[in-house]
């Protein structure tokens, strides 16, 4: 019993620290997302304030093959970034995959994709 009780307290810990981190809640363009013409910029909003030095954007092909990395850029919204395009993108499909950090010190990471019609 005593076991199973530090057990659930251990588990319970684990899943409430994951909720206090800093986690994407939206991106611009959105994951899964066809758009009909290249963005001029990816925006990410998190939960709390990322830390603007250490964020970047790496664009790639469907193919992993790298297209730009971009270092982030702080907007009006503390609590998004963004990230300007070199250039326009052809149609194609793209990842996008980011990294930043919170006032923790904790860094995070995702990636999602999106496409742009021919």
């Amino acid at each position: 019993m005593m076991i199973t009780l530090r057990v659930a307290a251990v588990t319970a810990a684990s899943l409430l620290a994951g909720r206090f981190h800093n986690h994407l809640v939206k991106s611009m363009p959105g994951a899964g997302q066809t758009l009909a013409g290249s963005p001029a910029e990816v925006r990410l909003w998190f939960n709390e304030r990322p830390e603007v030095p250490f964020t970047s954007v790496t664009i790639l092909r469907a193919d992993s093959s790298k297209v730009a990395t971009i270092r982030a850029v702080a907007t009006d919204d503390t609590l998004a970034v963004s990230a300007p395009l070199p250039a326009p993108l052809p149609a194609a499909t793209y990842v996008v995959q980011w990294r930043t950090a919170s006032s923790d010190g904790h860094a995070i990471r995702g990636r999602f994709e999106f496409t742009i019609a021919p």
